[in-house]
């Protein structure tokens, strides 16, 4: 014997702007980092990048962008201290060709 579930009627509340801003942030962050890779600074060829004065071993570097790698640009980066968890860059690796 199968019972029959309830369905539920739908919610008369609405949700917030905050909860909307949050939810809408969530999106874009899941969609803009699928994928992303991460890899030490000292194992990744570095090229010139402006205000860059770190060295490659005090990085860590995220790859925006690595289901491209077919494409003839640049790669989306972000360079991350391993000491304070500070950006310091963001934009292309200069990699492109």
């Amino acid at each position: 014997m199968t019972a029959k579930l309830k369905k539920r009627p739908p919610s008369r509340r609405k949700i917030t702007q905050a909860v909307a801003l949050r939810r809408a942030e969530r999106h874009v962050i899941n969609r803009l980092f699928k994928g992303a890779k991460v890899a030490d600074g000292s194992k990744v060829r570095l090229g010139f990048y402006p205000g860059g004065n770190w060295k490659s071993g005090e990085v860590w570097i995220v790859y925006k962008n690595p289901d491209d790698q077919m494409a003839l640009k640049s790669s989306n980066i972000i360079v991350i201290s391993k000491r304070s968890g500070r950006v310091l860059y963001e934009g292309p690796a200069g990699d492109e060709g």
